[in-house]
């Protein structure tokens, strides 16, 4: 069980971690899917946790919001698209072609973008034309920023936990601690969905809707994989988050002796988790040339 006072870090570090422990059991998700995955990790939080955080008004507003990046990606503004579509996944499988390692790349999502280019220049052989017409918003030449994203946010929750605790000791007004506990709530609510999309294995692949390219094993190729896993298979299953509560692991506080800077930067956990999860897709494409996932033809 994790352990924390009424700080800026321990309650950010517990909060992501809290958030990743609970997506962890569950692994695919359109809108109540990821209600699912905050609701449980939500009922992980300790009891001495910030109540304004464990009412029931607050709980439905975190699990309202942990849809809402999905929500953002409805849209026919390109620019917003190009910001949004890949932080909502990484094809780690792609690095190789820019010459890139997952365990080296730079933490900075704007360096990171650098050495991308730089990648893509040093071996142009690498990338074929990308058509435009299936392009329109800019983000074919992207592997996505994923674990970027969720380093980001994890930074806003802690800010939010740090400005509402200043509020709170230097004389701030009814109003304004308010309106703190509800920008921390915000950040909880769509850090949660992209924690719990980095636990979703099509969410770590170029494979992330049917496999492509070389294929010896025969896996499918069905345009329709990605939403059957995100939706179809949950619905059909009837998922709930009770029945999965006893599956839960402990929640800790975010710490190993391999990133002594975790304090100041998390990346490296969030690469590591991301990596993790990047594991399961060939054992997703097995399950299902198996068929031992219900159809969805």
């Amino acid at each position: 069980m994790l352990h924390v006072r009424f700080s800026c870090g321990a309650l950010s570090r517990g909060a992501v971690m809290l958030f990743c422990s609970a997506a962890l059991t569950a692994r695919a998700w359109d809108y109540e899917g990821h209600r699912i995955v905050t609701e449980l990790a939500l009922s992980t939080l300790p009891a001495d946790f910030p109540a304004f955080t464990l009412s029931a008004g607050a709980r439905e507003r975190i699990a309202f919001l942990s849809g809402e990046p999905d929500r953002w990606r409805n849209t026919v503004d390109l620019p917003f698209r190009h910001a949004n579509e890949p932080d909502h996944y990484i094809d780690l499988d792609d690095l190789p072609l820019f010459g890139l390692d997952p365990d080296s790349v730079s933490p900075f999502r704007y360096e990171f973008m650098a050495q991308l280019v730089q990648g893509r220049l040093a071996r142009p052989t690498n990338f074929p034309p990308i058509d435009p017409l299936k392009n329109a918003d800019k983000t074919r030449e992207l592997v996505g920023f994923l674990p970027w994203t969720i380093t980001e946010w994890h930074a806003k929750l802690k800010s939010a936990f740090g400005y509402l605790r200043a509020f709170q000791e230097h004389g701030g007004t009814a109003d304004e601690i308010a309106n703190a506990q509800a920008n921390v709530v915000y950040a909880m609510g769509v850090l949660s969905h992209f924690v719990a999309d980095a636990a979703q294995p099509l969410h770590t692949t170029k494979h992330y809707n049917g496999w492509v390219g070389p294929n010896p094993h025969g896996y499918t190729t069905n345009r329709s994989f990605h939403r059957w896993i995100d939706a179809g298979f949950i619905q059909k299953t009837g998922m709930r988050a009770q029945p999965l509560r006893s599956r839960l692991r402990p929640a800790r506080v975010l710490a190993d002796p391999r990133w002594p800077g975790l304090s100041t930067n998390i990346f490296p956990a969030m690469m590591a988790y991301v990596q993790e999860t990047a594991r399961l897709v060939e054992p997703l494409y097995r399950l299902e040339k198996a068929r031992r996932l219900s159809s969805y033809e």
